[in-house]
Formats: C-alpha cells, structure tokens, sequence
C-alpha cells in the first residue's frame, strides 16, 4: 500500500485523534447522549460480558424479560472487535470503540485518495473532512453502525486497487464485505455495495468492467459465507419479531430523513440551534426534523474547504467547439476519482432528502421494506464530499479570485448582527422559513445570533487557511494544512461529549435498593412512569437534563437497567426488535396500568418493583417504599419469581383466547399456550436454580404433583431443553413467554440458548475459510509460474 510506504500522514493522523480525543482515551470518562445510554451501550455491556464468559452472546435477560441478542442484527454481535475488546474493562472498550473506528475510516480515505494519485495533502485533507465531519462524528452515538463507517472507504479502496491476482482482489473484497455483513448494519452495507457497482461503471473502462463485476459478485458470495451465521440466525428470528408482523408505516419510515433545508449545513453548521448541545431549551427547528429537536446527524457540516470545493469543481462538461483559427483545446480531465465522488453525492442526496417530503396522508401507509431512518445515507453525502475536497484540493491551490468566499463571510457577520439587535424581526423570518409556532421561533432568536457568529469564524479561518495553501513554500503550505484541519475539528467534535464514567454508568440509587432487595436477581422492574398520564414533574426535569442522561437512568423506559445487571419486562421497543407476542402483550399492560385490579397481572410477571415520578399514582398493587425529590419506589404486596414451578394455570391452544384470559389469571397464575382448553393446579414445589447465565439453566426441581416450569423468557423455538437428559419442548405461556411440562418427582433441567441456525450457519466460515486457502495457494503457484498475461501490476 503505497501510503503506508510513506507512513508519516497515517501516524499523524493516529496521533491527532488521540490529541482531540484524550479526555476519553486517557481520563475515565465515556462518550454519553443520544442513543448511548438508553440503548448502544447496554447492548454492548452484553455482548461484552459474554465473550469476557467466553459465552457467545446469544441471549439477554434483562430486556422484555429476556430475548434473542445474537439474533438481533441492531448489535452486531459476532462482529470480531467486539470480540477482542472484551479483554479489556466495559468503561474503556466503549472508549476505545468509535476512536479506532474513526481511525479506520480516516486511513480508508487517505489510502483511497493516495490510490487516485492525489497529494499526501490532499489525501490528509479528504480523511479530515471525512472523519471530523457532522455526519461521521455523531455515530458515537451509534456504536452498533459505527463499524459499517470505517468498513466503507477500504471496501473502495480494495476494488479500485490494482492486484496482482483476481483471487487476491476477491478475498480482500470478500473479508471487509463479511465484516460489514458480522456487523449487520443493512444500510453501510447496501451503500458499500452500490458504491462499488458506481465505481465499475464510472471510473473503470469498459473491458474491465466484467471482470471486475464477477469479482465483486465472487467477494459478496464469499463474504455471504463468513456472515452466514449473522444471516441466518436473523432470517429465522425476523419473522417473529414485531417489525416483520406487524410491519413498518411510512411515516415512521421516514422520521428521520433529511429535509432540503438542512443542506444549508453544508455552509453553516449549526442553522438550527445548538444540536450538539442536546440541550432541550436551544432546541427549535421541529418542523425541519420532523417534530424532534434534531435529526439522527447533529449537522452535515464537513468544514469550509468542502464548500469551497463542491463550488469549484466542474458539474458540467464544457461543450468544445471549433472556430476558424482551428479546434478548441480539450476541457482538462477531471481528477481520476471526481466523477465517481460527485455521483456518490448526489445518490446520497436523492436516497434521503426526498423522503422528508412525504404528504402526511401517506404516512399511514404500509412501508415496502420494515427499514427506517433514509437520513442515513448521509454517510454517502459524508463520504463524497470528503473525496471531492481532496480531489479538488490542487485547484484550489491555484489563486483565482473569489469574490463570493468574502461576500459570504460578510453575510455571516451581517446576519448575526441582525438576529442580535432584532429579536422580534428574526422570530418573524424563522417562523416564515421553517414554519414554528412562536414559542420555538423565540428559542431560535436567542441561539442564532452565537451559531451565526461561530460559523462567520469558521469560514473566516477557511479562507485564512485557503491563502496559507495558495502561498509558495513548504511552511505556509502546512500552516494552511493546519488551519484547514481544525476547522471540522473545532465544529464538530464537541458533538462527541463525554462524561464521568461513574456519572454515566454507575447504578442509580434505585438500581443499588433493588440490588440490595433482589441480590439473585428473580425479580424485575416496572418502569411505572413511562405509563400515561404524562408526568408534570418529569416534563419540567427534562428541560434541566441535557441528552436526558439523568432521565433515561431514572425512568427505566430503555434498556439502560442492562448496565446494571438488573431486568425489565414492558420497557419500551427501542429496536422495534422484540417478538410480535411481546409487543401484543406489551400493548395489554398499558390497560393493566389503569384498572384497579391489575396486581395479578404485574405481579406474575416478577414485577416485584416500580419506579414513577412523584406526581405519579403507583399501579395497583404497588405501595411506596422509599423515594427522593424526584422518584417513588414502589415494590409489588405479592411478586413472583421469574422461575417457579406453577401452582395454577389455564390452557389454551388459541393466542387470542389467551389474550382474553390473561386479565382474568389471580395470583401467580399463568396462561399456556397448549390444548386443550383447560384448567389445572399443583401443590407447591421447589426450584434449586444451580447454573443461571443469559446462555444457559441448571435447574434442580421437586414436586408433589405433574405441573409446569414457567420461565419469565421470550418464547424461542431455538433452544435445547433437558429433563433427566431427554429433550422436551417449550410452549407459548402468558403469550410471550415459556412453559415446560414437569413430571411430579425430582428433576434435573438443562436449558440451552441456541443460535438460530447455528448448526448449518457456523459452517458457512469453515468454507470461507477452505476456498480462501485455495485461491491463495492457486496465486502462490502462480507467481512460482511467473506472471501470466494479463496481470496488472500492483500500484499500491
């Protein structure tokens, strides 16, 4: 690879996220807010805790009661960094994650663009942008498809490359395709692979181009093999889950999209108040993100000289046009590369700006495809435009006179000059652009005048760095690299906020009395406040917690309670990712929450304690037993365990007579989905729980009478249960959750976790793993042979 030939911007570039990011590198403190706290980093304490068992991640406990992990293709579970991060302690893997990510990606870009022959400042100036960029940045909040960030630039890197052999090309091919494909973030890896298919087409000639294509064709074959056990096991639990039964509407679809005016983010990088803040008072463009205070990107903004470069570079191919005095001379050719770059853009644009403008009557509509959010093709955009300004970066070296580069710098400082002495004038004009109610375009006339005068800063040292590159000698050349880079830097990564870890992930108070009331963890939490009515309390404490840190703690509504070690059953769907029963029965207990009646419901379930706001009534059945300024804890008069052999129980072989009966169950009742219809008791047994991990039971039961063994775990046909040995099914109990028969007597139980598919799926590697060493000993055979023809030589 000829840019690590000349190492010295890929270790300069190492160096420079250690330097930007040392705070979390080398004091205790994590990256928090947005989707961290409620959801990436619980999934990712998991998945860690998992393989630091040397277990495979195949199940959690604490979510819905307990659901597949592996299975779920939102955490990546198999993806091998995550493997080899759980030697390391949860807080500081989680610190080291997105930064060697980033990492990645900056070094993909340098040895794309070293790959198009650009400068070594240039390839610096494409990664900077690339890296340092709104859209890049803010996937520390999105650990499960950070991967699929860094996987993109090499995978263009490794079909554009000039091997010495098509096995080799496609192996390489085929090992960052399967890492994308472990990862499981479908969106990174449809953009990777229409990314390669507009390569072909663009930048190839025309003979190589099936060539290329079969090869491309053999990697994504071959890289279907090392991804077969993710594949397979989310091909077989997908249709269980909510997101395929009960399917995807458009509106929901298309929440997070990007509207057309948030391309004015390009030149300005915080328009619409201070996103990155997450500070829910500064927050006010709800029109433009569809109702919520931003979008999944706090900005699109990549830095000055990416806008200098999308204006510089030609859109249009010159007509050429012969005169008297002889043929015009030919246009200049572009940078090899630009085309492909300015078509990746405008893919990324059209694949998530259009969606933003679906008529609201459309939006109950059924999706085609259960997939959200088009906002994140603005990693295409990302990507582009990082390429585009390193191609363009040699023109813009050369002075040409720009007179719109100072108007604009004037336009920055005029309009902040305006918002600040004409308050009342600048609530108008927002409210006429966008379309806020007042109170938002008050917000907006407070944050505005400080974002207008940080982007007027920001273009101002762009342009001071554009005069050090035009400059002759080698000094003002690399002051003007200098200032080129800390421009993205200085806007954008104080999106990436971090805070004390013990502040973040250190249990609650609430989390440590259940701690100390529960040691064996048998029972559960209901997060009782995440139920109507809405809570006054909560609502004005949200307005003094920026990113809802304290909220998502306190209110057990996510899945923060799995950094814990301590379970949920009703919290909410956060990946759309729990079975079609759990959701049905979810829906159920927010009628359970009003009626008066309801203690059997809850306390079945192991839902020994609740949490609500202080202007909260508890659900019935739960008394306070302790509190603060804030919360009420409330443990459940009569809660039962999340294993036990049942003294009562109805049958049924039909799910919706299931559903009528389960209000109707008294204590420690439960339904079983099993016919026929009937009713049954036993005398109390014993469970001897012996072994209890997210993978595996050992249980050691007695009774006096044939009943059932109830499991507060997601139904799951993919898992081996024992008794005495002999393998017995699961059934359907409290419609979501499972029941096994149990003689009367003394048993031996062993219940087993599986991975959907897994005995089939995990040969899928081994036969990677067997052509892999085949094309590799067919390429050393013949280079032995000497070079056939044909052969390329290699350029990297």
């Amino acid at each position: 690879m000829r840019f690590l030939r000349r190492p010295t911007p890929a270790l300069l570039f190492v160096l420079l996220l250690a330097a930007v990011y040392a705070d979390p590198l080398f004091l205790r403190r994590n990256f928090g807010g947005r989707d961290l706290l409620g959801y990436n980093l619980p999934m990712e304490s998991a998945i860690h805790d998992a393989y630091a068992r040397g277990r495979l991640p195949v199940w959690v406990d604490e979510i819905s009661g307990g659901r597949p992990l592996l299975a779920n293709p939102n955490v990546g579970s198999l993806y091998p960094v995550r493997m080899l991060l759980a030697f390391l302690p949860f807080p500081f893997a989680m610190r080291l994650f997105p930064i060697l990510h980033w990492a990645a990606a900056g070094l993909g870009v340098l040895a794309l663009l070293t790959l198009r022959k650009a400068s070594r400042g240039a390839a610096w100036i494409g990664a900077v942008t690339f890296v340092f960029s709104g859209v890049v940045v803010s996937y520390v909040f999105y650990t499960n498809h950070i991967p699929g960030v860094a996987l993109f630039p090499w995978i263009l890197w490794a079909l554009a490359r000039r091997w010495r052999s098509g096995g080799t090309q496609i192996l390489a091919l085929s090992v960052l395709f399967g890492l994308d494909f472990l990862a499981g973030e479908v969106f990174t890896i449809g953009m990777a692979i229409a990314a390669c298919l507009l390569w072909i087409f663009v930048e190839e000639e025309r003979p190589a181009r099936r060539a290329l294509l079969l090869r491309l064709a053999g990697a994504l074959g071959l890289a279907f093999l090392i991804g077969l056990p993710q594949i397979a096991a989310t091909y077989l639990w997908a249709p269980e889950t909510s997101r395929a039964v009960r399917g995807l509407t458009l509106a929901e679809v298309v929440t997070y999209s990007i509207s057309p005016l948030r391309l004015v983010e390009v030149v300005f990088p915080y328009p619409f108040g201070t996103t990155w803040k997450l500070d829910p008072t500064e927050l006010w463009a709800t029109t433009v993100f569809h109702g919520r205070g931003l979008g999944i990107f706090a900005t699109l903004y990549c830095g000055g000289l990416a806008l200098l470069a999308l204006v510089s570079v030609r859109w249009r191919r010159p007509k050429t046009t012969a005169r008297n005095k002889g043929p015009a001379a030919p246009p200049p050719a572009d940078p090899a590369g630009l085309r492909f770059a300015k078509l990746l853009l405008l893919g990324g644009l059209a694949l998530s700006v259009p969606p933003s403008l679906l008529p609201d009557f459309l939006g109950r509509a059924p999706s085609p495809i259960p997939l959200r959010n088009p906002e994140k093709f603005g990693l295409a955009v990302a990507l582009a435009l990082s390429l585009i300004t390193g191609l363009a970066l040699e023109s813009l070296r050369r002075p040409k006179k720009r007179r719109w580069t100072l108007w604009l710098a004037g336009a920055f400082a005029a309009a902040a000059v305006f918002t600040q002495l004409f308050p009342d004038a600048t609530e108008s004009l927002v409210g006429w652009i966008t379309g806020v109610e007042p109170p938002y375009a008050v917000r907006a006339a407070r944050v505005l005048p400080m974002c207008l005068v940080e982007a007027g800063l920001l273009w101002v040292a762009t342009l001071i760095a554009l005069d050090l590159l035009q400059k002759p000698g080698t000094r003002a050349f690399l002051a003007g690299l200098a200032v080129a880079t800390l421009v993205p830097i200085a806007a954008t990564t104080k999106i990436a906020q971090t805070i004390a870890e013990e502040t973040l992930l250190g249990p609650t108070p609430f989390a440590l009395f259940v701690r100390r009331a529960d040691p064996t963890g048998a029972f559960r939490v209901l997060g009782e406040g995440s139920y109507p009515p809405a809570s006054a309390v909560r609502e004005v404490h949200e307005m003094t917690d920026p990113g809802e840190l304290d909220g998502v703690r306190n209110d057990w509504q996510y899945f923060t309670q799995l950094l814990w070690k301590r379970g949920s059953v009703f919290q909410g769907d956060f990946d759309v990712g729990d079975s079609s029963r759990m959701e049905s029965l979810r829906r159920l207990s927010f009628m359970a929450a009003g009626a008066q009646n309801s203690e059997a419901f809850f306390g079945a379930l192991g839902l020994r304690f609740g949490v609500r706001y202080r202007d909260q009534r508890p659900f019935a059945g739960y008394r306070r037993v302790r509190g603060n300024d804030l919360l009420e804890w409330d443990e459940h008069e009569k809660a039962y365990p999340d294993i036990r052999l049942l003294e009562s129980w109805r049958m049924t072989p039909d799910p919706q007579e299931e559903i009528r009966l389960l209000p109707a169950m008294k204590d420690g009742g439960i339904v079983i989905e099993a016919g026929p219809a009937g009713a049954g008791t036993a005398r109390p047994g014993s469970v001897r729980v012996v072994e209890k991990s997210p993978e595996r039971l050992r249980l050691e039961v007695s009774g006096p009478d044939p009943t059932w063994l109830f499991v507060l775990r997601g139904y799951f046909p993919y898992r081996t249960i024992l008794l005495d040995g002999k393998k017995v099914e699961t059934l359907p109990a409290h419609l979501a959750f499972s029941a096994v028969p149990v003689p009367a007597g003394d048993h031996r139980i062993e219940w087993t976790e599986n991975v959907p598919g897994g005995r089939v799926s995990g040969w899928g590697p081994v036969g990677f793993a067997i052509i892999a060493a085949g094309l590799l000993v067919s390429r050393r055979r013949a280079i032995r042979g000497g070079p056939s023809a044909g052969q390329g030589a290699a350029t990297s």
